[in-house]
């Protein structure tokens, strides 16, 4: 007999890193007017997949999914209603907080037509104007404090530079020229994607660099001399966006190239040097620890890359339930003997170092414990890890015969199909989760329309 757990309240996201990252096609406006970079050539030689960024509606933009901005600031913030950021004992003006305040009063302001949220992302924005350091006819938006970070990394030293807040900031630049038509969005737009067009220079500030291997990085923590970097996979990502805002505002062809760079990047090292089989994402080259926080960001950014982009390249017997350490050793362990199929709560599905996903149990005889998925035996009824895609993906099937099902609304099957296919096919699907402890594709066309398909060594999403 099985044992199976029918609710969970709160799921952490599990690593997805193998979804649809990259992969783009092209625009082809012209740019206009833009700053041209003085005495220095743009950054270079960097490989390129031929990956293009897609339009997508502005309900779908990036930052547009995240809650409304509260008419109160919970956070520090001066009297004209700039975020302000407290560290070692004192206040700074902080690029990185600034842009994604201004962008979440932006968002707050298009869909209620309150004036305080406009003049509030205004404010955060202006700021970085009057404080702005121009260099190589590009704006560059300052930390003034010393930042230190993992042992392998040097301090990064005030004032400094990130490829993270240039390109937040140039997203907050290009959508308020949208709202507001004021030119002075789009003149500052121009000047900060300029920053992310110039290569290294000792001495001057930098945010971009291309690596040994020719990928090209939009750097969240620059260093020089001897150009290095942290290499940190949500600062890259977070300054694709600002690349993304000013293609889709402009069409210029650098911006292009330029997302095409930072896009094949993360199609060459997300899967190889970022993904941590069986545990939480790597936050970094540099610093490779695993945070938790920062894996359901991930996730995230690369399913919004993918919406970019328009590519894919993601019984009876005893249960024993544990206890472990941060380190996965077992601390304590608890037997439980079953005659017949049962069931019991968990409110986390997660992964301990090592040892693969566990549920955590917080009624009946194993509460307070995590027991180990295992498909036949200990299941989370449901779809839980659920992705969805826009556009959709698609699925590729080797010949071979494949059963699908339809589930009912305690996620029951309640119709299954089974079909043979004699040559290879394909088909679109929408979603993916962990169904019943399996992982399956939604699909949404075809012979299997409306039905999930469990994950079998014939299936392959495209990429």
């Amino acid at each position: 007999m099985s044992t199976q757990f029918s609710r969970m309240r709160n799921t952490l996201l599990t690593l997805a890193l193998t979804m649809g990252v990259v992969a783009l096609t092209a625009g082809t406006a012209e740019a206009a007017g833009l700053p041209t970079v003085s005495g220095a050539a743009d950054v270079s030689g960097y490989a390129r997949d031929g990956f293009k960024p897609q339009f997508i509606p502005d309900a779908g933009l990036p930052y547009n999914d995240s809650a409304l901005a509260p008419r109160v600031d919970p956070n520090p913030h001066d009297e004209h209603g700039v975020r302000l950021f407290q560290y070692n004992g004192q206040t700074y003006d902080h690029p990185v907080a600034q842009a994604q305040w201004g962008l979440s009063n932006l968002r707050t302001y298009l869909a209620n037509r309150d004036r305080l949220f406009l003049d509030r992302a205004v404010a955060q924005a202006q700021r970085n104007i009057d404080r702005r350091i121009e260099s190589r006819s590009a704006w560059w938006y300052s930390y003034e404090f010393d930042f230190p970070r993992c042992s392998q990394m040097p301090v990064v030293r005030a004032p400094w530079f990130s490829a993270m807040a240039q390109g937040q900031l140039l997203s907050l630049f290009a959508r308020l020229h949208v709202v507001t038509g004021d030119q002075k969005w789009r003149e500052a737009a121009d000047r900060t994607f300029a920053s992310l067009l110039l290569p290294p220079a000792t001495g001057l500030p930098w945010a971009s660099w291309v690596d040994d291997a020719g990928r090209l990085w939009l750097e969240e923590y620059p260093v020089t001399p001897g150009v290095t970097g942290e290499r940190v996979l949500n600062g890259h990502i977070f300054a694709l966006y600002g690349v993304y805002d000013y293609w889709r505002l402009t069409g210029d062809q650098r911006a292009v190239a330029l997302f095409d760079g930072a896009a094949t990047t993360l199609r060459h090292h997300v899967p190889s040097t970022f993904r941590a089989p069986q545990w939480i994402s790597r936050y970094s080259i540099g610093c490779p620890s695993s945070y938790a926080g920062y894996h359901p960001v991930h996730i995230g950014q690369l399913l919004k890359t993918y919406e970019m982009t328009r590519a894919p390249v993601f019984a009876g017997g005893t249960h024993i339930g544990y206890r472990f350490s941060s380190a996965g050793a077992v601390l304590e362990q608890k037997p439980l003997i079953l005659s017949r199929q049962s069931q019991a709560n968990a409110d986390q599905r997660i992964r301990v170092s090592g040892r693969g996903v566990h549920y955590r149990i917080y009624n009946g005889a194993l509460a307070g414990f995590l027991v180990p998925e295992t498909p036949g035996e200990r299941i989370l009824l449901g779809a839980v890890v659920r992705h969805t895609y826009t556009p959709q993906r698609t699925l590729r099937f080797s010949a071979g015969t494949y059963t699908g099902h339809r589930y009912g609304a305690a996620w029951n099957v309640v119709e299954s199909k089974t079909f043979t296919f004699p040559r290879s096919s394909a088909a679109p699907f929408g979603a993916t989760a962990w169904v019943n402890g399996t992982m399956s594709y939604q699909i949404t066309a075809g012979v299997y329309a409306g039905y999930w398909l469990p994950a079998d060594d014939g299936l392959t999403p495209a990429t």
